[in-house]
């Protein structure tokens, strides 16, 4: 966490002083000593030569990210496409492609594609530390596998870990999209600090949250706390395949907006056989031309992540809930509706000590996630990247 701390101050800053660096996380001089000297150690920070203090004016030894010395290839897997990108510590990204595939695709062409890619690029950046995959949940960590992959029971059964532990010469780590997201933005999001609760709400081909609380994902015993999406806004609603009754994802997320498009604004629909993304940008594209029916189905959508946002405040009392992923993209539209259901919903005394806005990282959160996940493992723990980066 501490280490997160100063890679996101090197991060705005560039070059900052120790002592800057410690006025700025709260944390002794002696404390920050000891963690930019196992950054040092791994080759993560470097010295900067001198510079003068912003505090007092000091003059001081300044210190800067090796960022481009520390690359991690992130991969995000969702209900119809893969993407695969090379970033460094620092959340830059220098490349990244997307492959879209039929719900019916065998998942052995779709992970051999994906391992293919991820070849490719280990075959042209040589700086790359570790690998960061982010799945659909529930995604049962300790298993390795998802449980629950609406309209793709043929993924039940592959086991992530078994997949990649041995594919490539780096270690791979494996998240839930909702929780790569939430990482993603606790790193690379630039929310002023400090921050004790950071809520990721993510709104796309499934609706989930991760939870960072004091710089740490909340898990849960399995690794799937936080599934939103799988809790009833109707006990009396649809069945759910994760064997629930009106889950919130039933109404909120893109196949949802995809079925409600079809069904009441088709003629903003393009032709083909269009995907939920594609439906999503249509419908806001309607939405902003005006369209009555459009914009219905909008504030319709919004209502339902309202009532998403009302849970994560009541559950988990954040400082900020970000929303992210495909559905985002109406932010204009859905925000006020949003704000108006929590008014409404939540009591004044938490309410209002919560911020609630629309993910502006300009990079897919999932994507940028699974980086992030990396990331924070080379954080934890970077003596032992240092030596396997030494073996790789």
């Amino acid at each position: 966490m501490n280490r997160s701390a100063v890679v996101r101050i090197l991060q705005q800053q560039e070059v900052c002083s120790r002592a800057d660096i410690a006025r700025q996380t709260g944390l002794t001089q002696a404390a920050i000593t000891k963690i930019v000297a196992s950054m040092m150690e791994m080759g993560i920070v470097s010295e900067a030569g001198i510079i003068t203090g912003s505090g007092d004016n000091r003059r001081s030894i300044g210190l800067r990210l090796n960022a481009d010395k520390h690359q991690i290839i992130g991969v995000k897997f969702a209900r119809q496409m893969f993407a695969v990108g090379v970033f460094d510590i620092s959340g830059k990204i220098y490349v990244h492609t997307e492959t879209k595939y039929p719900f019916e695709e065998d998942p052995r062409k779709v992970l051999s594609a994906m391992k293919k890619q991820i070849h490719e690029m280990l075959d042209k950046y040589e700086n790359v530390v570790s690998i960061g995959l982010a799945v659909p949940g529930p995604y049962l960590r300790d298993e390795g596998r998802i449980a629950v992959v609406t309209q793709m029971s043929a993924w039940h059964t592959v086991n992530f870990i078994e997949e990649f532990k041995e594919e490539f010469n780096k270690p791979v780590f494996i998240e839930h999209d909702a929780n790569a997201g939430a990482l993603a933005e606790w790193l690379f999001g630039g929310h002023p600090q400090p921050l004790h609760t950071l809520a990721y709400f993510l709104v796309g081909d499934g609706v989930g949250a991760g939870i960072i609380e004091r710089g740490r994902l909340f898990l849960g015993v399995q690794g799937t706390a936080c599934e939103t999406g799988h809790i009833s806004v109707d006990v009396h609603g649809p069945r759910c395949e994760c064997g629930n009754y009106g889950c919130l994802e039933m109404y909120c997320s893109a196949p949802a907006i995809l079925k409600k498009v079809k069904e009441r604004v088709p003629e903003c629909l393009p032709g083909g056989n269009p995907q939920s993304s594609d439906a999503c940008a249509a419908l806001f594209e309607a939405a902003r031309a005006g369209s009555q029916k459009a914009l219905d189905v909008v504030r319709e959508t919004a209502e339902y992540i309202g009532y998403g946002c009302v849970t994560l405040i009541n559950a988990y009392n954040p400082d900020i809930i970000i929303i992210g992923d495909v559905v985002s993209q109406g932010g204009d539209l859905l925000l006020p509706v949003i704000q108006e259901v929590v008014r409404q919903r939540v009591i004044p005394e938490l309410h209002t000590k919560v911020r609630i806005k629309i993910s502006d990282l300009k990079v897919d959160p999932t994507l940028y996630g699974a980086a992030a996940t990396a990331t924070d493992k080379v954080l934890q723990l970077p003596s032992k990247f240092s030596a396997a980066g030494k073996r790789g």
